[in-house]
């Protein structure tokens, strides 16, 4: 479910013909998992907002994107209840990109 609404997030944020990237890739006792848009970017002073309940950013409320707010909220529980972090690298005009990072299981 946490990726799945990272992964609607990007293409609806995205222009229509742009492409969303999904990488995944081992960091040490880590999988991360990131997803890369084209869409408008966040302003690092709303990006801890972004993740509480209810909280939509302003591009996403200028640019009209349907959305309750509560998306990136759950991601952040999903992934904090398996014992991993949601981690977000964005600037408005360059996208975003928003990593979820979960610890893996040493055999």
């Amino acid at each position: 479910m946490a990726l799945r609404n990272l992964i609607d997030n990007a293409l609806k944020y995205s222009p229509r013909d742009a492409t969303v990237s999904v990488d995944l890739r081992a960091e040490q006792d880590l999988a991360a998992i990131s997803i890369v848009d084209h869409g408008p970017g966040i302003p690092r002073a709303e990006q801890e907002a972004i993740f509480r309940k209810f909280v939509r950013g302003r591009a996403a409320m200028a640019a009209n994107v349907k959305g309750t707010g509560v998306g990136l909220s759950m991601v952040r529980q999903i992934v904090a209840a398996h014992g991993g972090e949601v981690r977000l690298d964005s600037e408005p005009g360059r996208g975003s990109t928003f990593s979820i990072a979960l610890p893996v299981e040493q055999r």
